[in-house]
């Protein structure tokens, strides 16, 4: 999964820089059991959208797409607050600047917002630790609202959604399949 990322932040022509992930799909079709070939296809383009899908191939096979959604020159909604949801919400996790650092730095991930003395938890990030934390092999997840750095998540399971909940904001939402 990790090289994927590292081929979808290598795309040419795109520059990301400030824009953030509005939706990202993930399909594990076979298990990584040697190299993959990566091909990146930038489906749309524009001012305030880019649609970009990466797969990976093993032996000319499909292993894993990954489609990324990113909002470009869009400022951040609102939050969306709710009072006191933590008490019924299960803590996931606490993604700390050093690791939010890290994963930039493994995945070659060199958008601003992520290295910031206040970063913004990187989508692929989450989509990873998600997927880990599941065992899901097809996932889709929105993201409403920035998770920032040192800050606890949240989790409320039901069926098969999963909420995200962090700061006093609701976060993402992820469907497994």
């Amino acid at each position: 999964m990790i090289d994927l990322f590292k081929a979808f932040s290598k795309i040419d022509g795109i520059s990301y820089d400030g824009g953030f992930i509005a939706k990202v799909k993930y399909q594990q079709f076979k298990p990584k059991v040697c190299k993959e070939i990566y091909k990146n296809e930038v489906v749309k383009n524009n001012r305030r959208l880019c649609i970009i899908n990466c797969s990976g191939y093993i032996e000319d096979e499909i292993a894993e797409t990954l489609t990324v959604y990113l909002m470009m020159n869009v400022k951040v909604k609102a939050d969306v607050e709710k009072d006191n949801i933590q008490d019924d919400w299960m803590l996931w996790r606490n993604f700390s600047k050093e690791e939010i650092k890290e994963f930039s730095y493994v995945t070659g991930d060199t958008n601003s917002i992520h290295l910031t003395e206040n970063p913004v938890v990187q989508g692929l990030f989450i989509l990873k630790e998600l997927c880990e934390s599941t065992k899901a092999k097809k996932i889709e997840v929105k993201y409403i609202h920035p998770v920032y750095g040192d800050n606890p998540v949240y989790l409320k399971h039901d069926g098969n959604i999963i909420t995200g909940f962090s700061n006093r904001s609701l976060c993402f939402e992820a469907n497994l399949f």
